[in-house]
């Protein structure tokens, strides 16, 4: 049998409440207003200060690379992610005094880092912004 022809409301022949719909909500759920309620509730709850994830390729480049990466740049770029995820952006390269850094906004991680010195002449490839930070 068809299964479009299954679709429409399905009622228990037993259990607590017999006839009662399946999937049917309590009652007041729909009151108007009530997603909204719900909605301030969660939109006033203050937001975690969010990280941010540095995978290990990034780790060995920073190494490799001796770009500083303190608290301080740490903190910038977890600012920028901020920055660009209002923007839209996915995948972006941010600049700064210190290195180039290619973060991904979803996951707030940060992808590779590249030194200034090594920005000449190199095309950074799969981004979708670009954010200069100096100081």
């Amino acid at each position: 049998m068809d299964p479009r022809l299954l679709i429409g409301p399905r009622i228990p022949l037993t259990g607590p409440n017999p006839g009662r719909t399946v999937g049917a909500t309590s009652p007041g759920a729909n009151q108007p207003g009530a997603f909204g309620r719900v909605l301030q509730q969660v939109l006033q709850q203050p937001s975690a200060p969010q990280g941010l994830a540095v995978s290990q390729h990034a780790e060995k480049r920073l190494q490799e690379r001796g770009i500083p990466f303190g608290a301080d740049t740490r903190a910038l770029l977890a600012d920028t992610i901020d920055e660009l995820r209002a923007k839209g952006a996915r995948d972006s390269l941010v600049i700064t005094n210190d290195g180039a850094f290619l973060v991904n906004v979803p996951s707030r991680t940060l992808v590779t880092a590249l030194d200034i010195g090594e920005m000449q002449d190199r095309i950074v490839t799969q981004i979708d912004s670009v954010s200069v930070k100096t100081r």
